[in-house]
């Protein structure tokens, strides 16, 4: 089985959460029917369909039901290679009464389904590529196996073709309780999506909803939002003291030592508190208010750059991958930085 079922690979992931959010919302539209049929389908190709149903399946089969994803996109199939299993018998060998050498031969639907590695999830792939799976999705032997499919699962997802290159995924919508669209980021357009809508309607199927895929979102927008991915980064604060819960003790932090910048600075400012009739020329004054005002900066820079340096040493040793290269000082490095600046002052 690839990777790409997130859910099965990395549960904990923020991705899997929210296929966990989608399969809860689809559950509370079906809460008083048997089984449920669900048909994820798109506008065209390359929109990932195919991902999103696998994952859907995978979620469903985790908490128990017995779930069944059967590949309806006869012409460019994918679950089999998903979930790294047989191609044939499948859908289109079970519907044709033709196995894959091309002769007649009568299936059971039993004979076409296999299991996959993800406990209580079962697979019908697509079979063979036929030459008329529009043809072969009107018999009445679709309605049957559906009906004996109710029998056997709790849950069933058709993965089907793109409803706007062909009429696959129109047929099955209007036997199967709800539809769900997929559409991709940027690339999905709003005309497709609003004919993809008609087309669904006009034979009568029940469209509840769109998932958006491919949306751009940065590692630090789901490290705020999630609870999982929170918990797996590396801490930054590096100077703060370990609390030790069992004896209640706390490490000393050793004193920082001043640096030649900083007693250059301090030492000054310090004569002139004490000479109180200390005056001086203006020209003089606002060129030490200058260097004050550099060192200050100097000061800074040596701290963020620090501050940067330690947290990618704390990366580093935590193998982290969340992080491609540092871009902001952490909001309590910027407040010890800026309390260490007014003591100065």
């Amino acid at each position: 089985m690839k990777k790409e079922v997130i859910t099965q690979a990395d549960p904990k992931s923020p991705v899997s959460e929210v296929f966990r959010a989608l399969r809860t919302n689809l559950q509370f539209m079906n809460r008083f029917g048997k089984s449920q049929t669900i048909l994820i389908t798109s506008t065209v190709q390359a929109e990932g369909k195919s991902w999103v149903s696998a994952n859907l399946a995978t979620a469903y089969a985790q908490t128990g039901r017995k779930v069944i994803l059967i590949d309806a996109d006869m012409r460019k199939p994918r679950q089999h290679k998903i979930f790294s299993l047989k191609m044939c018998p499948g859908l289109s060998n079970y519907l044709s009464e033709v196995n894959e050498l091309g002769r007649r031969e009568k299936f059971s639907y039993m004979d076409c389904i296999q299991k996959t590695e993800v406990e209580n999830l079962s697979l019908l792939p697509s079979g063979n590529i036929p030459p008329n799976p529009s043809e072969l999705l009107l018999t009445e032997k679709l309605e049957e196996l559906l009906k004996e499919l109710e029998n056997e699962f709790e849950v069933i997802i058709f993965d089907g073709a793109p409803c706007l290159l062909v009429t696959d995924s129109t047929i099955i919508s209007r036997m199967v309780d709800s539809t769900v669209l997929v559409v991709s980021h940027k690339y999905t357009k709003v005309d497709d999506l609003k004919e993809a809508k008609k087309r669904i309607k006009s034979v009568g199927g029940k469209l509840i909803g769109v998932v958006l895929n491919r949306v751009e979102i940065s590692s630090k927008k789901y490290a705020d939002k999630y609870y999982y991915a929170n918990n797996m980064m590396p801490s930054t604060n590096v100077k703060r003291a370990k609390h030790r819960e069992s004896n209640e003790e706390v490490e000393e932090v050793k004193p920082r030592k001043e640096s030649s910048r900083e007693r250059e600075y301090i030492k000054p400012k310090k004569e002139m508190k004490e000479d109180k009739e200390y005056t001086r020329p203006k020209q003089e004054k606002h060129e030490d208010k200058k260097r004050e005002e550099k060192i200050i900066q100097d000061y800074i820079d040596d701290k963020v750059e620090d501050t940067e340096r330690k947290i990618m040493e704390e990366i580093e040793k935590e193998k982290g991958k969340r992080f491609a290269t540092v871009k902001e000082v952490p909001s309590d490095k910027a407040r010890e930085i800026l309390e260490s600046i007014n003591n100065y002052k």
